[in-house]
């Protein structure tokens, strides 16, 4: 009986909005009604009388309106990045993981590029082995993964001297060498490099092998110099520490 009425008043109230008069004397019944939702009144316009001049007091209500209105879009821009982030963090965790318990080099690579492509929407991802022939693992390593390192140095030595990571275009010589079997246009890369000195292994290589790890778009601006490379370096040392292990 008593949901039934609600509804019908429910309905009234949509249909028939409530009159001036309906409001001000619920208001003046209520006079703690602002206090309890607050939230209304900063919603309010509430003109000041000042003649033809505009109010200070007007105007420092807009501005504090406009305030809390821009503090609250940036509170959502913040929540919505620490989602991201989350997001980011337990998908970059599993890869993690899973690069951990991969039991070949051959594994490692394809796992990770196959990972950079369907959870973390990059168009053309490539892992690359830099090292002389002389490397005894070489014949086990699938040869779109290994290159040559003098053939590297010909080809890519303004990357590989550089001591950071780069974000940029490439000559169509780089690109190809790096992204040779992508199906995309490379227009942007960034690229990490992480040389593994020849002590630290079992190998008869006298000379340094360098994982390169590298990712691209079609889109000519979307790495550039103001793109971070934070998780690319980790990615590339997390690679670099589980070429080691597989090679010593």
């Amino acid at each position: 009986m008593s949901s039934a009425t609600i509804t019908m008043s429910n309905e009234k109230t949509a249909s028939n909005p409530l009159s001036d008069e309906t409001v001000a004397d619920y208001l003046t019944n209520n006079p703690d009604f602002f206090r309890r939702h607050p939230n209304v009144l900063a919603d309010m316009t509430l003109p000041h009388h000042s003649g033809n001049a505009t109010s200070l007091i007007e105007r420092q209500v807009a501005i504090l309106r406009e305030r809390g209105i821009q503090t609250r879009h940036k509170l959502g821009e913040l929540i919505e990045a620490a989602k991201e982030n989350d997001t980011l963090l337990n998908t970059t965790q599993s890869l993690v993981i899973d690069l951990i318990n991969a039991d070949s080099l051959n594994t490692i690579f394809t796992l990770l590029e196959t990972q950079l492509h369907k959870n973390f929407g990059v168009e053309s991802a490539s892992v690359m082995l830099l090292a002389d022939d002389s490397l005894e693992y070489k014949q086990t390593i699938d040869e779109k993964f290994i290159r040559n390192t003098a053939d590297a140095k010909e080809k890519i030595s303004g990357i590989l001297d550089n001591s950071q990571s780069l974000c940029g275009t490439l000559r169509e010589t780089e690109a190809d060498f790096i992204f040779n079997d992508t199906k995309f246009a490379v227009g942007s890369a960034a690229i990490a490099a992480k040389k593994i000195e020849h002590n630290t292994i079992n190998s008869s290589n006298n000379n340094n092998i360098t994982v390169m790890l590298a990712v691209a778009h079609h889109n000519a601006d979307h790495y550039n110099s103001d793109t971070g490379t934070l998780f690319l370096d980790y990615l590339c040392d997390i690679l670099t520490a589980l070429v080691r292990k597989q090679l010593a």
